[in-house]
């Protein structure tokens, strides 16, 4: 009993000394995780790359640029001032005096604005709006998946740390078991 016992504490002990080298490696891992700039001097390019495509993503940049290649390769389009009023209206109040033309246009842009809302509540679906919102929901998913992966890739503890955790738990090990041998050969 008293063999099982003194068996049961070393047991114990082993365990205590096992969750403190846990929690050690642990802390050791998360401050490394967190050493941008310890990454930085170790792999700048990567680092940096990391952070850059991770804000890109979270910025919303993949449809800036999209707006923004639009803007340059479709200028017209790009500039056009949303109008509400159909373009057989449209046209026939270009043939109006310019005068009479601003008002003209407010007062019916008002007054068709307050038709459509009431009536029809959301726009029309055209090809333009189609393609805007596949981009969205496809740039979405993608964007939120690279992005996931980006800023886990920044923070990922680097191999050098994991290498010195290995080391120092084997240099653990083999003491361990030269003071095992050596209570064995005692006895």
């Amino acid at each position: 009993m008293a063999q099982s016992a003194a068996e049961a504490r070393q047991e114990v002990e082993q365990a205590r000394r096992g969750v403190e080298q846990e929690l050690d490696n642990f802390g050791t891992a998360a401050r490394a995780a967190v050493d941008i700039p310890a990454k930085v001097r170790r792999n700048p390019v990567r680092t940096v790359g990391l952070a850059g495509g991770a804000a890109f993503l979270l910025l919303g940049g993949p449809k800036r640029l999209a707006k923004a290649a639009e803007a340059r390769f479709f200028p017209k389009r790009a500039e056009r001032v949303p109008t509400v009023l159909p373009r057989d209206v449209e046209a026939t109040i270009n043939r109006l005096e310019p005068e009479e033309r601003r008002k003209v246009h407010a007062h019916l842009e008002r007054d068709f604005a307050a038709y459509l809302r009431k009536e029809h509540p959301e726009e029309p679906a055209n090809a333009r709006r189609s393609l805007w919102r596949t981009y969205d929901i496809l740039v979405g998913i993608v964007g939120v998946a690279a992005g996931r992966e980006l800023v886990r890739k920044l923070f990922e503890i680097p191999k050098e740390v994991r290498i010195d955790e290995i080391e120092d738990e084997t240099e653990a090990v083999a003491k361990a078991s030269s003071k095992v041998a050596e209570a064995k050969s005692g006895k």
